[in-house]
């Protein structure tokens, strides 16, 4: 639009010096004509009217500045780019010229406007939603990720859900109060895609935001980075009513624990096609598995498929239990040929009947299952199952069934492929939406950074049953990336890593990150992070 009033500007001004060349002509051949031009106003006055118009320009950018909040934890953010100079006209212009604001009403929109956190809105509603947030990661919750399970193949499609819960009679008075109505969430467009979500192209369409080429930082990475026992990842509600139960028990809602005796004699069951089945107390298969020598520590992963880059779905932490191939080579090996093994937990009673949750994996699989008994060298609290859990390595985190009860060889044909799910590709159409799932953490929508002084970005990326063995980086909205090659690493963990970049200017900047895979799987879904630099961190 403003191309289009400078061209017409310009035809105005090339017409108003042709009529005045005309009448000079006139002038010329006219007896009693002057022959020097009159104009009705002094340079001066023009200048001053010239000022007036620019003071009042000035004004409107400091009415229409972005605004600069403070989170609850005190972190300072401006989620609108500030616009340093007029791009168009080369004038610079006191705190920024009002294009996002004034124009595009930027403050105003998106999610951010009315919601601090999503993750605080999800785990305040009225009504109880799955925890899907992760105050220990640092995750920042987005449309992005919502949509992910708000989609149409999953129903409670995201457009009918929030525009039921924006617009309905709960919601809608306070809605509109605020001064919402479409443009609050949506961008209206001339390119045949309709009222997109803001949120998702808003970086497309804001002035200010400095594209630096080629970006150029500090990489790190390693493997290693664990989170605390208490803190690990586990949703609440991925198999049955029984998950919340212990979930609610695990978190102390009820300021409750698990029965002593419950645990003590908790027993596990090998059977199935074995030759020798058999029954144990979970301790003393504990004891005899540490006598042997075989119980094993070590760092693993556990990563949800229903995850999204910027999710909170994953953790790495230190497992210790006892291999799935011990358990079977104690129950005197398979008794014929087999598919895989199904997982069995025993639920809760319904209607005076024990009910069972059955999952597994392929034989090929069996060297990544253990029975784990303790995270962090610690005993596992019942909302991380306990007193034991299921493990499975490089598997969807569904699999990871809570207090499991015991294994069961098969020769049946199951859904093998489906049950590891090992990253989410739209059930099987098109390419995956999360592998590999490549995370900035700790970074709420415009955080104001300082000019001149490093900043640390960090967060983790995974492939599920993939090595990340490529991260990329770009702040140039993706037309040039800076690779980082990791080498080979292990698909077991996660990779965690750290990267140093300095702002040389004030400014917005959007950082992406994608990562690449063993097998040459490029992440799809790209998280999009803005910092935004200033000098004066104050203000």
């Amino acid at each position: 639009m403003r191309k289009k009033l400078m061209v017409v500007t310009a035809m105005l001004m090339a017409g108003s010096l042709f009529a005045a060349g005309c009448a000079q002509q006139g002038a010329a051949e006219g007896e009693s004509s002057s022959t020097e031009v009159q104009y009705q106003n002094s340079i001066e006055e023009a200048e001053a009217y010239l000022d007036g118009v620019n003071e009042r320009q000035d004004e409107l950018n400091k009415e229409y500045a972005p605004e600069i909040r403070t989170l609850e934890d005190g972190t300072k953010v401006q989620r609108t780019p500030t616009e340093y100079q007029c791009y168009h006209w080369n004038r610079p212009y006191e705190g920024g010229t009002s294009y996002n604001n004034y124009y595009l009403d930027a403050d105003n929109r998106g999610c951010g406007a009315c919601h601090e956190d999503l993750g605080d809105a999800l785990a305040n509603m009225e009504y109880s939603h799955p925890t899907v947030w992760n105050d220990a990661l640092g995750s920042k919750i987005t449309v992005d990720q919502c949509m992910l399970c708000h989609s149409a193949d999953d129903g409670y499609e995201m457009g009918t859900v929030m525009h039921g819960v924006h617009y309905g009679e709960r919601n809608g008075e306070n809605f509109e109060e605020r001064g919402g109505k479409c443009i609050s969430c949506h961008n209206m467009t001339e390119n045949e895609q309709g009222a997109e979500l803001w949120d998702v192209v808003k970086y497309d369409h804001l002035d200010g935001i400095v594209k630096v080429p080629d970006v150029q930082g500090e990489f790190v990475f390693d493997q290693d980075t664990v989170v605390a026992p208490e803190d690990m990842f586990t949703y609440d509600w991925i198999h049955s009513r029984y998950d919340s139960l212990i979930h609610i028990m695990g978190k102390n809602v009820l300021d409750t624990e698990l029965p002593k005796d419950f645990v003590d004699n908790f027993e596990i069951t090998m059977d199935g096609l074995v030759n020798k089945p058999f029954t144990a107390k979970l301790a003393d298969l504990i004891s005899e598995a540490e006598a042997a020598g075989v119980t094993v520590t070590k760092l693993s992963k556990i990563h949800c498929v229903d995850n999204m880059p910027g999710g909170g779905g994953i953790s790495n932490v230190e497992i210790t239990g006892i291999p799935l191939t011990w358990l079977i080579e104690k129950a005197g090996g398979a008794s014929k040929d087999i598919t895989g093994v199904l997982f069995d937990r025993q639920e809760f009673r319904t209607n005076g009947a024990q009910t069972h949750s059955n999952r597994g994996v392929p034989e090929a699989s069996f060297e990544d299952v253990y029975l784990v008994y303790e995270i962090g060298g610690k005993p596992l609290d019942p909302s991380q199952g306990s007193p034991c859990i299921n493990w499975v390595e490089k598997c969807d985190a569904q699999s990871y069934v809570k207090q499991c009860v015991g294994y069961k060889l098969t020769d049946e044909e199951k859904p093998w492929e489906d049950w590891m799910m090992n990253g989410f590709n739209s059930y099987g159409e098109g390419p995956y939406i999360n592998k590999p799932n490549a995370t900035v953490l700790k970074v709420p929508e415009g955080m104001i950074i300082e000019t001149g002084k490093p900043f640390t970005f960090e967060g983790y990326a995974d492939a599920y049953d993939e090595a990340v063995v490529k991260l990329e980086f770009s702040m140039d909205n993706g037309k040039t990336w800076t690779p980082y090659d990791l080498g080979q690493t292990d698909p077991s963990k996660w990779v965690y890593w750290h990267y140093t970049w300095t702002p040389e200017s004030d400014g917005s900047y959007v950082l992406m990150v994608r990562g690449t895979t063993d097998t040459g799987l490029v992440g799809t879904n790209i998280q999009k992070v803005m910092v935004t630099a200033k000098s004066n961190v104050e203000g």
